[in-house]
């Protein structure tokens, strides 16, 4: 199912399209979180090491804060224009996210801005947002799902090298994507 043709083969049991926004995407902000404030940390440490003052935990405190502004700024730019769009597609053989044209070009962006700036950590990102526009997993693989039923958001985990695919249903086949799981996954925790 890694390869893109291959979808062509698979019966497709459902499909829609989703626009994800970024603001008010508690997703997003955990992960940003985590990934902005453990860079900064570790910065910071490496910084008060080598130093020997304080000066690092301000170091660390104020590139999260830049950080964290800067993801504040971007995503509510991508909100106004309608969050990113993503299409979710569960097939006879597993779960796809394939994202679209503004995720496509928000990723490009953050890698040709890392690129021009000498910043490695936004050509990182770049590079990985790149390589997760379309990410799938097979039902086999699947060993977690965690279902949030007031944001109709479904998370699917494979093992921990799988990139998870977070599911953001509607009202109208978040019950039947759920259904549809219970009975491909047997064997994955709910």
């Amino acid at each position: 199912m890694n390869d893109k043709s291959s979808i062509s083969e698979e019966t497709v049991l459902y499909s829609w399209v989703a626009s994800v926004r970024v603001l008010s995407n508690p997703s997003a902000w955990s992960g940003v979180t985590l990934c902005f404030g453990i860079g900064a940390l570790f910065l910071g440490i490496l910084f008060t090491f080598i130093t020997k003052s304080l000066a690092g935990l301000y170091l660390a405190s104020g590139i999260f804060g830049g950080l964290m502004f800067i993801f504040i700024l971007v995503g509510g730019i991508i909100d106004i224009f309608g969050g990113f769009r993503v299409n979710f597609i569960l097939t006879s053989e597993g779960v796809r996210s394939i994202s679209g044209k503004g995720a496509k070009t928000a990723a490009k962006a953050a890698f040709v801005g890392g690129v021009l700036t000498g910043n490695l950590t936004g050509m990182a990102a770049g590079a990985a947002a790149e390589s997760e526009q379309d990410v799938s997993i097979l039902y086999s693989e699947v060993t977690k799902v965690k279902v949030n039923s007031r944001r109709q958001y479904i998370l699917v985990k494979g093992d921990w090298l799988q990139k998870p695919i977070g599911l953001y249903c509607n009202k109208d086949n978040f019950g039947g994507v759920l259904q549809l799981l219970q009975e491909k996954c047997p064997s994955a925790q709910f």
